[in-house]
């Protein structure tokens, strides 16, 4: 590793960085969404964590059935 002694930036931790990959989520949680390009148009996809589980489980989900399935991490 290269050493600057101009830079004052300092990078995270491996132990700052796995910290919170693995505590459990203490709620529902919208983590991240992305938009794909399907043949019927575009469709937004949600990464959805659950309460208890770690986010590195953390599932790809369509809009809609978030919608659905977890109303309360939408907004209408």
């Amino acid at each position: 590793m290269i050493e600057d002694p101009e830079e004052k930036s300092q990078l995270p931790s491996l132990n700052d960085m796995l910290h919170e990959y693995l505590n459990e989520l203490q709620e529902d949680t919208l983590i991240d969404k992305k938009v794909r390009m399907t043949c019927k148009g575009y469709v937004e996809y949600l990464r959805i964590g659950l309460k208890g589980s770690k986010p590195s489980s953390a599932k790809w989900i369509e809009i809609g059935k978030v919608r659905k399935q977890y109303p309360h991490l939408v907004n209408a």
